[in-house]
């Protein structure tokens, strides 16, 4: 039996552990672990960005939810955005995913959210098929391609303001 609660700041070298494995199972290249550490920490630290849950049993975590609460004009308003949902191989097909979102719906319902959305792994994941199919069993459905872009931070020696091209309705810069 699993038991499912909020992450806490403790829990964050745990839950950046899951999420590299997350990441590495995805075919992805994780960041450093310094690095999804801190950001663990970070959200679970700030209910006001989102939320980390965690399936744990016999204190051993086996499952993690994350999510954001964005804000978009064309929703109106703040919605849910799944981040991460990662349920350890040893523990899949045991309802562990179940249970992580259902908790997640209610605490979605709480914070009086309508809308939740993710979004899926690349379509050649070799586990695409099921988790689409897990997510339309949760209720979800298909909104189209997300798509991502990286943009590098400027080099020091870059001097053009991150904002040039920027104006305000007023003409200021």
């Amino acid at each position: 039996m699993t038991h499912v609660r909020r992450a806490s700041p403790t829990d964050a070298p745990a839950l950046a552990a899951a999420v590299r494995e997350l990441l590495a199972e995805l075919g992805g290249e994780p960041p450093p672990p310094a690095g999804l550490c801190e950001a663990a920490r970070a959200l679970a630290s700030d209910p006001d960005a989102g939320v980390l849950l965690i399936a744990e049993t016999g204190g051993t975590i086996v499952g993690v939810l994350g999510a954001s609460w964005p804000m978009a004009v064309h929703v109106p308003g703040t919605y849910a955005l799944i981040q991460e949902l990662w349920v350890d191989p040893a523990w899949r097909r045991r309802a562990v995913a179940d249970e992580l979102m259902r908790a997640f719906v209610a605490l979605v319902r709480e914070r009086g959210i309508e809308r939740v959305e993710v979004g899926l792994p690349r379509a050649d994941f070799l586990g695409i098929h099921a988790t689409a199919a897990f997510y339309r069993e949760s209720g979800f459905r298909e909104l189209g391609v997300r798509m991502r872009r990286t943009v590098s931070r400027p080099r020091p020696d870059e001097t053009e303001p991150a904002t040039s091209g920027l104006h305000t309705t007023d003409g200021a810069r």
